[in-house]
């Protein structure tokens, strides 16, 4: 839009269309030549209303002219006023540590342990990425942070709590314990406590490497 207002513009518009109407009157005027007449002949009086309703003429040319030309400029100023803006959606925050243990805590208190350890396994993961023991890379995979854990001299026991996370959040994931026939919803249910016990005791070490 920048762009357009740059190349044209009302009072540009105006100028121009002034200039092709006093070319198109001059154009008009230049090869009529009047008749020649004899000395004695009394030349033809035109009524001023000829001259007024020619004057008249001319001006209503003019404007209806410049109006044409200017059309698609105003369109797009009319345009842009009525239009409203288009407003952007707000980003939605991701959620702190200290939410994601409140998740595990209430989903705990529901019975879901699978929900708890899932939320156990993002609180670590975002608490890492707080004291920059992982890199703020969403894209990263677990093997790539877990890489990252084993560089660094001072997180043994991070390396190994992380891969308890990861490993519980993995096997949530792919669910791969409901495709197993032969465990029944009590089994599950003992196991997937044990898994979050497991969890929470590693969450704990990342917590104490990490202060």
């Amino acid at each position: 839009m920048a762009q357009d207002f740059e190349k044209t513009n009302l009072s540009w518009e105006l100028k121009l269309g002034q200039q092709r109407i006093g070319e198109w009157f001059e154009q008009l005027t230049s090869g009529w030549n009047p008749p020649q007449l004899p000395n004695n002949t009394p030349r033809p009086e035109v009524p001023p209303q000829t001259w007024e309703a020619l004057y008249w003429l001319t001006i209503v040319t003019g404007i209806s002219f410049t109006l044409w030309k200017l059309y698609p400029l105003l369109t797009r100023l009319i345009n842009k006023k009525t239009t409203p803006p288009t407003r952007r959606p707000i980003a939605t925050p991701e959620p702190t540590t200290i939410q994601w243990l409140q998740q595990a805590k209430h989903a705990k208190a529901n019975g879901d342990y699978t929900k708890a350890t899932r939320a156990l396994y993002f609180a670590a993961l975002t608490r890492l990425k707080d004291r920059e023991f992982l890199a703020n890379d969403d894209s990263m995979t677990n093997g790539e942070y877990r890489t990252q854990l084993r560089q660094r001299k001072k997180s043994q026991k991070s390396d190994r709590a992380y891969q308890t996370l990861a490993n519980a959040h993995e096997a949530i994931y792919y669910n791969t314990d409901h495709n197993t026939e032969t465990n029944n919803s009590k089994n599950l249910g003992e196991q997937y406590l044990e898994q979050y016990e497991d969890c929470d005791r590693a969450y704990r070490d990342i917590e104490q490497e990490t202060p």
